[in-house]
C-alpha cells in the first residue's frame, strides 16, 4: 500500500513538473504581436494630468490620456503654458494624438504646436509594417514629406515605456531597445530603455479649494514607480506597473502627477 501510494505521489509530481515545462514553452515561444496584443488587454484606459515646472516654478499643464474605441487605441498628450523659447516664455498650446491598433500597433499620429513663433505640425503615418510617412508641412517655411524605415514595432516617446512595463518582469537592470519616433528631429530612433530604480510616490489625486481660492490637494495616494533612463533628449522618467509617468525630469523642465484642479485650474488663475 505504502509503494502505490509513493508511486502515485511520485506520478503526480512528474505531470505537475511536466505541466510547467509546456507552459514555460508555451510562454518562450509567444510571437511578438501575441505580446502586443497581451499589453493592449492589460492597457486600462485613464487620464492623468501634469503640473509642468521650470527650475521649480510652474510653467503649465499637461495630460496624457489613453483610451479605447471599437476598432483603435488612442493616446493624446496636451501642453498649454508658457514654454522657454530663448530667454524668454512664449504662450504656447501643443497636442499629439496617436492611433494604434488593437494590436498595439501604430497607424498614425498628428502632432500640433501652436505659439506665436515658430508653430508647427506633423502628420505621419505608418506604411507596410516598416515605413513612416511624413507629410510635407507648409509652417514655419514648410518641410518636405519624408519616409523613414524602421525596425517594427514603432512607438511614440510616451507610449514606449508603456510597451516596456507591460511587456516584461519590473526588475531593476531589466533593457529593451525599441524604435522611437523623435519629434524634435523626425527621425526614427532606437534607444535601449533600461529600469534603473525602484520607489514610493505620494501624489495627489484629488483637491479642494482652499481659503484663498486656490485648489489644494485634498487627498493623496502612494504609486510605486520605476526610475527608466535611455530616453531621447536625456529624459528621465519615473512609471507606475503600466509605465505611465509619475515624474519626469529633462534639463530645467520637470513634470509631476497631480489633480485636474492643481494642474490646470490653478496655472490658468495665475
Amino acid at each position: 500500500m505504502t509503494s502505490t501510494r509513493a508511486a502515485l505521489a511520485v506520478f503526480v509530481v512528474a505531470l505537475w513538473l511536466g505541466g510547467l515545462a509546456m507552459m514555460h514553452r508555451r510562454n518562450a515561444n509567444v510571437s511578438e504581436a501575441q505580446q502586443l496584443a497581451q499589453v493592449a488587454l492589460r492597457l486600462q484606459p485613464e487620464t492623468f494630468y501634469y503640473t509642468i515646472e521650470r527650475d521649480g516654478t510652474q510653467i503649465g499643464a499637461a495630460s496624457s490620456a489613453l483610451d479605447t474605441t471599437a476598432n483603435s487605441l488612442v493616446s493624446e498628450e496636451y501642453f498649454v503654458g508658457d514654454y522657454p523659447s530663448g530667454k524668454s516664455l512664449e504662450r504656447t498650446s501643443a497636442r499629439w494624438q496617436t492611433r494604434l491598433t488593437r494590436g498595439f500597433r501604430l497607424n498614425d499620429l498628428i502632432i500640433d504646436i501652436a505659439r506665436p513663433t515658430r508653430p508647427f505640425s506633423i502628420k505621419a503615418a505608418i506604411q507596410e509594417d516598416t515605413l513612416l510617412f511624413i507629410a510635407g508641412t507648409r509652417k514655419n517655411g514648410g518641410r518636405p514629406a519624408a519616409h523613414y524605415t524602421f525596425i517594427p514595432p514603432l512607438y511614440t516617446p510616451s507610449l514606449a515605456p508603456v510597451v516596456f512595463m507591460l511587456g516584461g518582469p519590473h526588475t531593476v537592470g531589466r533593457k529593451q531597445t525599441l524604435s522611437v519616433f523623435d519629434p524634435t528631429t523626425r527621425l526614427v530612433i532606437r534607444p535601449e530603455l533600461e529600469i534603473r530604480a525602484e520607489s514610493l510616490f505620494t501624489v495627489v489625486d484629488s483637491a479642494a479649494m482652499d481659503a484663498a481660492g486656490d485648489w489644494s490637494p485634498a487627498h493623496r495616494d502612494t504609486v510605486r514607480a520605476w526610475r527608466i533612463e535611455g530616453a531621447p533628449q536625456g529624459l528621465t522618467t519615473w512609471v507606475d506597473s503600466e509605465g505611465r509617468i509619475v515624474a519626469a525630469r529633462a534639463g530645467s523642465l520637470s513634470a509631476y502627477r497631480t489633480a485636474f484642479e492643481i494642474a490646470f485650474k490653478n496655472a490658468k488663475a495665475k
